[in-house]
């Protein structure tokens, strides 16, 4: 889930045309703290990613989403025919992804508790 949050930051940070540090230096962290970030290392509140959004000048749901527009595939098997590898990979990535939002709705309602 971090991963695909990670994923999404950096292909976001570079169509912009920034560097780690740069943003690094925006979010008032190190700039190994934020390659971590981007690898999915560690985990990213949702105050962090409205931060990245802000910094990226995107939406967080830019960031959030992870399922981009493309033409529906069924994923279930049609005559007995065998999937390959991909159809596989992409129900984990949406499963991760589920996750994701999961842990960013979860870390919400831990500041709305605390807060």
């Amino acid at each position: 889930m971090n991963a695909i949050l990670g994923a999404r930051i950096r292909a976001l940070r570079e169509y912009k045309g920034l560097t780690q540090e740069q943003v690094a230096e925006k979010m008032n962290c190190t700039r190994q703290k934020y390659a971590r970030i981007e690898k999915g290392l560690i985990d990213i509140s949702y105050a962090s990613i409205a931060t990245v959004a802000g910094i990226l000048e995107v939406k967080v749901e830019e960031i959030t989403s992870a399922v981009e527009d493309k033409e529906e595939q069924p994923m279930f098997r049609k005559n007995r025919e065998v999937l390959g590898d991909d159809k596989y990979q992409f129900i984990n990535d949406m499963i991760e992804t589920f996750y994701a939002h999961r842990s960013l709705y979860n870390s919400i309602r831990q500041v709305d508790i605390d807060g």
